[in-house]
């Protein structure tokens, strides 16, 4: 699954966070670049086993790896390439736009999960709109046992809302999610459990448990 050199380059690249150092390990970065294209094409098959949409919107595995280079037009001052990779697997269209399963690998900090994080104006309306519709029915995706077991930190987003979103009730029952500015349910994960012989069957397992909450999400956004 996960290589060990994957994880030697990311952090050395945590360590060393310039153009020549990244330049004089191109090769090590073009290796593990390839790592997560193979991961990638094994989650597709996998997840798509459960969810067929995932085979239709991803059909190029590698267009799934995100890119180590930071667009620093809204990163100035930070180092110019990130320190982890993800494999982002659509459901639809844009993951900006649309809920994805996804798989994290950074040194120390991996996990996998479903859900939608830095979200799109228009989507984030919609979504909100569908969470104060139906607050049971979402709730009743959000916060059922299963979820709650494998996603022991509830959902998290990149940020909340200190106040009631403009047109919506304070005391609305499901506030607290109207609030947040994603819905990502993510599950740690070692570097022992991505870089094991059975890392796919785990991770297919967490994004299974996700899949309600991306459904509800896909339906939301597309109206």
């Amino acid at each position: 699954m996960i290589e060990k050199h994957t994880f030697d380059f990311l952090k050395g690249i945590a360590a060393h966070n310039d153009k020549a150092w990244f330049e004089e390990h191109r090769d090590d970065y073009e290796r593990s670049k390839a790592n997560l294209i193979q991961v990638a094409g094994l989650l597709i098959d996998a997840a798509s086993r459960f969810d067929p949409n995932v085979a239709k919107a991803n059909v190029e595995p590698e267009r799934c790896v995100t890119r180590i280079n930071r667009d620093m037009r809204f990163a100035k001052g930070k180092p110019p390439y990130k320190t982890e990779m993800f494999v982002m697997l659509n459901s639809v269209g844009d993951y900006h736009a649309s809920a994805s399963y996804y798989l994290h690998v950074e040194p120390g900090a991996c996990y996998a999960g479903g859900g939608i994080f830095m979200t799109k104006p228009k989507a984030l309306d919609n979504i909100r709109k569908r969470i104060a519709a139906a607050p049971d029915k979402w709730t009743g995706i959000v916060e059922t046992a299963e979820m709650r077991k494998t996603f022991p930190d509830g959902l998290t987003s990149p940020e909340t809302l200190k106040r009631a979103p403009q047109g919506y009730d304070p005391d609305h029952p499901a506030i607290a999610y109207l609030r947040m500015k994603g819905f990502c349910a993510n599950r740690p994960l070692t570097n022992k459990q991505v870089q094991g012989d059975d890392a796919v069957d785990i991770i297919v397992e967490i994004f299974k448990a996700a899949r309600p909450l991306v459904g509800f999400i896909n339906g939301a956004v597309a109206g």
